[in-house]
């Protein structure tokens, strides 16, 4: 690779490395951890095990279609592979929901949330992808405002990266990204208003 080629590759590089540290699976693990340290101590290595049960379960999903030749990257970034990973996830939350209910009860109205915010998500796929990296984001950074106000705006403040790393990635287009952190917002609004 020549030097060129090198400079060009790495705004890609780190691009790439934004999508994966700011990835749902890892803002949803980093806000379980807190909510349930903050909601719900005495259930955290129960929540812990079962984030990350229903995490590895979606992950060897998103592998075997990756791998199989069904999806064109991890990311199910054509519109037409989204459904079945919306269904997926759907079924993991659900399971997951029940895993907490009696566990650490505080964390099932942000889990319903966080259902409804894939719902509306895939109900819109037929004419917008939105960006589920933003949305979690966003979901995250709204949600934790009451919990962890610094976090909070420290995940907010990532947005505007993490829209670049999506956009420089050609993974979505600014609508989608725009989009998907509005979706995230405000299902976390939602979220804020029901708890109270």
């Amino acid at each position: 690779m020549s030097d060129t080629e090198r400079k060009l590759a790495a705004p890609s590089g780190f691009a790439r490395w934004i999508s994966i540290v700011l990835h749902p699976f890892a803002v949803f693990i980093g806000l379980t951890m807190i909510s349930v340290r903050v909601l719900a101590p005495q259930a955290f290595w129960s929540a812990l095990c079962g984030v990350a049960v229903a995490v590895l379960v979606s992950w060897a999903f998103v592998a075997q279609r990756r791998r199989g030749g069904h999806w064109s990257t991890v990311d199910a970034s054509h519109p037409s592979e989204r459904p079945l990973l919306y269904a997926v996830l759907l079924v993991v939350l659900a399971v997951c929901w029940w895993w907490m209910r009696e566990r650490a009860a505080p964390m099932g109205q942000g889990i319903l949330a966080v259902a409804a915010m894939l719902v509306a998500a895939a109900l819109l796929n037929r004419w917008i992808k939105l960006s589920l990296h933003m949305a979690s984001l966003a979901f995250a950074g709204v949600s934790l405002f009451s919990l962890q106000p610094a976090l909070a705006i420290v995940a907010l403040l990532l947005l505007p990266l993490l829209a670049w790393s999506r956009l420089k990635l050609a993974r979505h287009t600014r609508a989608e990204t725009i989009g998907g952190a509005l979706l995230g917002a405000a299902f976390a609004c939602g979220l804020q208003v029901l708890a109270g």
